[in-house]
């Protein structure tokens, strides 16, 4: 399962990477990076369930479920009910989705720490592409 594992959050990061990029630079794509980033909590609800039910390590399975979670909340706020929370900012909304978010993928990319240096420096650095991007689309009134 640590393999799914790390599939999923580097799949997240990457994802994500590509759609606060094309915030900027290629609106049209953003939608479909986007869209994969949302899809990704699938796979992370069931290693989540998975790792959970065998027992396996707390870092291992429940920021798995915290995506799911966040995967639920946006799948609510973005695209069922249309809340629009970052423009202008509603930090009642906006606060929990971001602390969901990143908690999840630090918690799930942190699950590696000890079991694999090569996999957590990997999803280190995934993770930080990731926020620099979210940085680099804020900055451009895109965020």
């Amino acid at each position: 399962m640590r393999g799914f594992l790390f599939l999923t959050v580097n799949a997240i990061n990457v994802f994500s990477f590509l759609m606060f990029l094309s915030r900027v630079h290629f609106e049209n794509f953003a939608s479909i990076f986007g869209l994969f980033a949302l899809l990704a909590a699938i796979p992370a609800a069931l290693i989540g369930v998975i790792n959970l039910l065998q027992k396996a390590p707390f870092f291992s399975w429940f920021p798995a479920l915290v995506y799911a979670s966040w995967g639920v909340l946006d799948l609510f706020l973005d695209h069922l009910y249309k809340i629009e929370f970052r423009q202008p900012m509603r930090p009642a909304i906006l606060v929990p989705f971001l602390v969901l978010y990143y908690g999840s993928i630090a918690g799930m990319g942190f699950s590696f720490w000890k079991v694999n240096f090569s996999f957590w420096l990997i999803c280190a650095i995934t993770s930080a592409l990731n926020v620099s991007a979210a940085f680099y689309a804020i900055l451009n009134g895109k965020g």
